[in-house]
């Protein structure tokens, strides 16, 4: 909660306790006038929102009460015991529950950024007119996607910091209808802060910034690791945030907003490889803009500034696995990071990949990955019902356990290559969502669960670690820096764990 929230509420507290002696005139205006004033303060300086309702009524309330008490109408009278009991439980009740909405779904701060650099935000839309929509059938439009520019800036005191999520109810409200609640539940991101500023001017410390491109998991959105971003960007990196439109909650372009509601296509077999690899296309298509904004084509500001020799890739679940599979096929990727997301692709045998790094949650992944078995279930492991959609959708048995052969050599390929490189680690306590913003959107842990967030480290530690590590990891790969390794890290953070594979 918020300062002037917590003093709200406990001014609210304090007059209910003072109600059982309150009789003079000035003792009614002064706990009145007190509540009204912390109200008007708490709304300008934090700004109002449905978490605090009763409490907002239990002031105007209140203000009306102490009126009617210095009319003198009332004066010497009391209120039936029954009355004054059943409005105090009342209230009691109310604060109570007020609490606790503002405690579980709290204005968080994001994690403030530990570079020394200021960060600059800027949007912009790009139309791959060599692509068709493969979301849309049949083809009726180009493959069209917005991307958020985080990068080292100079700072401007007279600009404002941008609000989280750009301000964007509708965003706000999509996100939410993906954890099936109602649509106001959310509602407190758009007082959420950011440490970002639109349009600053790019930072003259370094002569180039090395390019990181950052893909969100399926069905959020790339504001959703605004807090990741702004740390690499703060650090000296230029971060290319990809939202990868029907892929999103909902995508905010300048003339409309796309939703997956519109999505006519028909996926079928391997869904997920088949929507790992448009992420990683749509990667791959931003990575080919980055020529034309260092000539000053696209971006003036980003002319000449751009390291295009360091280039790396992260994203957080599916859109980890779409940072891997960049880095099989692209050796423009010099480093790629996969935020406990499952992987659909596989190297050739002998062919060189860049650097790769896997950050796991420790409740299933890590298992799965030290198990061996691929990501497809065996055929006779499957239900009645299952197998039926499964012949539905391959045509056969045999079709479907050629995809599953495939799955099985994936995995132990992948475990392959992280032995290799010793670069599989977990976070005890770590859940798939706290990877990214939105284990912040929820204070109470037992909400968290209830909507699918589970783990017992708290979600601000589990972000911090993860950016930590990150930041460390393409230090070493994009700017040669070897000040903190991640095995350093392991010492500082006792929940971050290097897992050995056999």
């Amino acid at each position: 909660m918020r300062t002037f929230e917590i003093l709200l509420i406990l001014a609210n507290v304090s007059s209910l306790f003072l109600s059982f002696k309150m009789s003079s005139r000035r003792v009614w205006i002064g706990t009145a006038g007190v509540n009204l004033l912390l109200l008007l303060v708490h709304g300008l300086f934090e700004g109002f929102r449905y978490q605090l309702a009763f409490s907002y009524l239990f002031v105007a309330l209140l203000a009306m009460y102490a009126l009617i008490k210095i009319s003198g109408r009332f004066i010497g009278k009391k209120l039936p015991r029954a009355l004054k009991a059943a409005i105090i439980g009342l209230s009691v009740v109310g604060l109570a529950a007020t609490s606790y909405l503002a405690h579980a779904l709290p204005v968080f701060t994001l994690p403030k950024p530990t570079g020394s650099d200021a960060v600059g935000v800027r949007y912009m839309e790009l139309v791959d007119e060599r692509r068709d929509d493969p979301f849309l059938a049949p083809p009726s439009r180009k493959r069209r996607l917005m991307v958020k520019i985080y990068y080292p800036a100079q700072d401007d005191s007279s600009k404002r910091y941008v609000p989280y999520f750009n301000g964007s109810t509708e965003l706000i409200q999509w996100l939410t209808a993906g954890y099936h609640l109602p649509e106001i539940a959310f509602d407190q991101l758009k007082l959420a802060k950011t440490h970002s500023k639109e349009d600053l001017p790019l930072s003259g410390k370094q002569p180039d910034y090395p390019v990181i491109l950052f893909s969100h998991g399926a069905g959020t959105t790339m504001e959703a690791q605004t807090s990741q971003c702004e740390d690499l960007a703060s650090n000296g990196y230029v971060v290319m945030a990809i939202d990868h439109t029907y892929l999103t909650a909902a995508t905010v372009f300048p003339d409309r907003t796309a939703t997956p509601v519109e999505i006519t296509a028909q996926f079928q077999k391997d869904v997920s490889a088949q929507l790992s690899q448009i992420m990683a296309d749509d990667q791959e298509f931003v990575l080919n803009q980055l020529g034309e904004m260092n000539d000053g084509g696209t971006d003036s500001i980003f002319k000449g500034k751009l390291n295009l020799n360091e280039i790396g890739s992260i994203g957080h679940s599916l859109g980890g696995s779409a940072a891997y599979s960049l880095a099989i096929r692209d050796s423009r990727v010099k480093a790629a990071i996969d935020l406990d997301g499952t992987v659909y692709d596989e190297p050739e045998e002998g062919a060189p990949m860049a650097p790769f790094l896997m950050l796991a949650n420790d409740l299933n992944h890590v298992q799965m990955i030290q198990s061996g078995k691929g990501y497809l279930q065996k055929f006779e492991e499957m239900t009645d019902g299952q197998q039926q959609v499964i012949l539905s959708d391959y045509g056969s048995k045999k079709a479907y356990e050629k995809d599953y052969e495939r799955a099985n050599r994936v995995s132990v390929r992948l475990a392959e290559i992280l032995k290799a490189s010793g670069s599989l680690y977990t976070i005890k306590g770590s859940d798939h969502m706290k990877f990214t913003d939105i284990g912040l959107f929820v204070g109470d842990r037992f909400l968290r669960k209830l909507i699918g967030i589970g783990g017992d480290l708290d979600p601000a530690s589990n972000l911090k670690i993860t950016e930590a590590v990150t930041l460390s990891f393409f230090d070493r790969h994009l700017k040669g820096e070897t000040e903190e390794s991640i095995d350093s890290l392991a010492v500082k953070y006792p929940e971050l764990e290097k897992v050995e594979l056999n």
